[in-house]
């Protein structure tokens, strides 16, 4: 627990540090989505992954996360992601490693606060796990915030986005517990 509080105050940290290039008056908030109709976005992001049960699996592991989306109407992405997490086992037996493939992900977007696009996210697919252990149906929903590169650096290609979100997924092999809470930081780019 101590760790999450450590990469959450991280994360408020750097998102702080981000508002200090806006302007305060642009920090208004506009109700109106950002997900730019017919519009393909990709993203790669990385981060930890903690797991929610004690299930003998350890608590923090690596998560790197690819997504495509595209754009529907100005308020809804919908797209595929695919995740890879690893988490160590009991002493000395190894790791499990899970891939997740979620070909149904649904994004809305509902508004701005000057370039902050603060967005929620839902998908369901199936979990891949190792070292024989069943694969199950993933359930994802989650939270993030896009910053708009382009309003931190001059010369920044239009629609690089920086990118933090966290998300909560469902994994059940065996009917044991290994969901897992994943805390995601990198960039999405819109083409």
């Amino acid at each position: 627990m101590q760790k999450v509080r450590q990469y959450f105050a991280t994360a408020v940290v750097s998102l702080t540090l981000l508002t200090g290039t806006a302007h305060a008056t642009d920090l208004a908030w506009v109700h109106e989505g950002m997900a730019e109709e017919g519009k393909i976005t990709g993203g790669f992001r990385v981060g930890p992954s903690f797991t929610t049960q004690s299930s003998g699996v350890s608590t923090v592991g690596p998560l790197v996360n690819f997504q495509g989306m595209y754009g529907l109407n100005k308020w809804f992405r919908v797209g595929m992601m695919v995740e890879w997490e690893r988490h160590g086992v009991d002493a000395g037996s190894g790791a499990v490693n899970t891939v997740s493939i979620l070909p149904l992900n649904l994004e809305y977007r509902p508004g701005h606060f000057g370039p902050f696009v603060p967005y929620v996210t839902t998908g369901i697919g199936v979990n891949i796990n190792t070292r024989d252990v069943s694969d199950t149906v993933a359930w994802r929903v989650g939270g993030g915030i896009d910053f708009a590169l382009s309003n931190l650096m001059a010369g920044a290609p239009k629609g690089l986005m920086l990118n933090m979100e966290t998300a909560w997924k469902r994994n059940s092999p065996g009917g044991s517990d290994a969901s897992t809470m994943g805390l995601l930081f990198g960039v999405r780019h819109t083409f």
